[in-house]
């Protein structure tokens, strides 16, 4: 089952065409790739497939917290205890969590001082400004970071 899944996820990043995205206007905490959905996908009528799912995602991550956390923890070479004191003390989302450890990594900079800038300002585009992140550079890490956080937590959905 995880090489078919791999395997799908591999031939879908092959296959898809590039998707635009007006980073004025997208809140990036909410952006997020579930790896079993082709999201260049067009209805009938050529309208582009909308991110409807992104609430059953996004309560998926809260769902599974620790395995978020752990997976961050990992991802920035940081002790879990210090993510979920972050965490903890900007009541923070796990959708929001990814977003700024992923600033944070492609800016090698601390999540604390990601955290700061994302207090100061909710665009998208200042952020990655900021931190000198090309938005496809950030896209395709988000895509990466995402795919890997769901392969771990989709095998223990009940």
């Amino acid at each position: 089952m995880k090489k078919a899944i791999f395997a799908g996820a591999v031939v879908s990043l092959f296959t898809l065409s590039t998707i635009t995205v007006n980073a004025e206007n997208i809140a990036a905490a909410n952006y997020y790739v579930h790896p079993h959905h082709d999201h260049d996908a067009t209805t009938d009528d050529g309208e582009h497939h909308r991110h409807h799912h992104h609430h059953k995602a996004n309560k998926m991550l809260e769902n599974h917290k620790k395995e978020v956390v752990k997976y961050i923890s990992n991802y920035l070479n940081q002790p879990e205890a210090n993510i979920n004191k972050a965490v903890e003390q900007h009541k923070m989302e796990m959708k929001k969590l990814i977003f700024i450890a992923v600033v944070s990594k492609l800016s090698n900079k601390p999540l604390e001082n990601i955290i700061a800038q994302k207090g100061k300002t909710n665009s998208f585009k200042e952020i990655l400004d900021n931190n000198n992140i090309k938005r496809e550079q950030f896209f395709e890490e988000m895509k990466r970071v995402h795919r890997d956080i769901f392969t771990q937590i989709e095998p223990t959905k009940n």
